[in-house]
């Protein structure tokens, strides 16, 4: 009978971790309504720890109550089943240090012992106001700032094990996302192979270079930085599938392993554009200007400490990044939105910084031209556009010029405008002339 019943209570604990992986919580523009998807999502998985704590305390000679403190409940199987206590325990440590949380910032010194975490998200008011939350639509909730998701799954899986396997200590959220990546990175039904044939050689340049690192996700970690550059086509397929795998994997915690693979390295600071912090929390989330006001795109800090960079623009195939600093997140959008160009107003040489709009450096005048005259149906004479980096360039109107910036995509390969400046404000001038590629020459600066 005893047996029945814990397989019942595993068998529960798995239906709502399935729940939980099946529908996890959806971006959405009104903050509202991922606040109803959390709250709904984070009461059963409450409800669920409570039963499978309940069951621990119950077998180990505690008694039964029905209320939803999971403090307490904590407290109790501490008391009656130390060993199972302490395997939650570093359960919990494991999952703040998988998701990167910060336990020494502010709002988040609960999360430093699970004790702690319990007393403040799973107490039985707290599990009310999750409960009942639409009713009140409070964003200003402490609960709802406090509660963590991604927390509350991994305890499920800690009471998992426990009750799947008494006796074997419990495995952390480390040990499930290596195991995953090791199956992503084995597939086996890929790996068979003919003796003496290309492939087989393929397969241990493979092995090899798996074998020098010390586990699945360094390894993994490292080709993700490369680009995937680690062999032949055969070895680059393998581990871009295998990454492309776990981005979909349905365990939240695979997937965000996977997701910060591609963290960028630190960021060359030799020109750092500005940030103007938006809503009411102060570095949290900001729009990253150009000195000139040249909007570039948004960055925002996760509960992980990274920061998401989203740009302005679509370059290559690059539509966002994460940095592990705002500096890095706001060198990154400089980066990938201004180069220094090569000028030379009525002969004078300089170097003037530009900036990207819409997709290119010298935006076109594309209205309806009178050749004729040389001028656009608005009564205006200008042929492109040049957004520079800030309002100091001292480029002046009536003035020929010559801006030669690098191609970017195609190395040894150089735009350049020649014409005249018809009209200068602030960070943006006016011309008139054309624009041609060019192959760069090596003696040029």
């Amino acid at each position: 009978m005893a047996d029945t019943r814990r397989a019942l209570i595993k068998y529960s604990v798995q239906d709502v971790i399935r729940i939980l992986e099946n529908e996890p919580v959806k971006a959405d523009m009104v903050p509202e309504i991922m606040a109803v998807q959390a709250m709904n999502r984070v009461a059963i998985a409450h409800l669920s720890i409570e039963r499978a704590l309940k069951f621990l305390i119950k077998e180990a000679g505690g008694l039964f109550e029905e209320t939803h403190n999971l403090k307490h409940r904590y407290q109790e199987l501490l008391q009656h089943d130390p060993v199972s206590a302490k395997c939650l325990e570093d359960v919990f440590k494991a999952a703040v240090c998988h998701y990167r949380y910060n336990a020494n910032a502010a709002n988040m010194t609960h999360l430093k012992t699970l004790e702690r975490y319990l007393e403040v998200v799973g107490s039985d008011k707290a599990f009310q106001n999750i409960r009942y939350w639409e009713l009140k639509q409070s964003l200003k909730e402490m609960v709802l700032h406090r509660t963590y998701l991604s927390i509350h799954i991994e305890l499920l899986h800690g009471l998992r094990e426990l009750l799947l396997t008494p006796s074997r200590p419990t495995q952390t959220v480390a040990d499930r996302v290596e195991r995953a990546v090791k199956n992503a990175m084995w597939p086996t039904k890929d790996l068979a192979y003919s003796t003496g044939t290309p492939k087989e050689q393929s397969i241990h340049s493979y092995m090899k270079w798996r074998q020098s690192f010390s586990t699945w996700s360094d390894a993994l970690a490292d080709a993700v930085q490369r680009g995937f550059k680690i062999g032949d086509d055969f070895m680059e397929k393998l581990v871009r599938n295998a990454s492309g795998s776990l981005l979909e994997a349905a365990d939240p915690a695979v997937r965000y392993f996977a997701s910060t693979l591609d963290i960028l390295p630190k960021q060359p600071r030799n020109v750092i554009p500005c940030v103007e912090w938006l809503g009411p929390e102060k570095v949290l989330y900001g729009s990253v200007k150009t000195p000139g006001g040249t909007h570039l795109g948004f960055i925002r800090r996760g509960l992980d400490g990274l920061w998401y960079i989203d740009p302005l623009l679509r370059v290559a195939e690059r539509t966002s990044a994460k940095a592990t600093s705002q500096t890095d997140a706001r060198s990154y959008l400089a980066a990938l939105f201004t180069r220094l160009a090569q000028v030379s107003v009525e002969g004078e040489d300089c170097k003037i910084r530009i900036v990207r709009e819409e997709h290119d450096f010298f935006q076109r005048n594309y209205s309806e031209i009178d050749w004729a005259t040389e001028r656009t149906i608005d009564d205006t004479i200008w042929t492109h556009k040049v957004t520079l980096w800030d309002k100091d360039h001292g480029i002046e109107s009536s003035r020929s010029v010559r801006i030669e910036v690098g191609n970017g995509e195609s190395e040894g390969v150089v735009h350049i405008f020649e014409g005249t400046v018809m009209e200068v404000a602030g960070c943006e001038i006016y011309l008139s002339g054309r624009d041609f590629f060019d192959v760069e020459r090596k003696d040029r600066d």
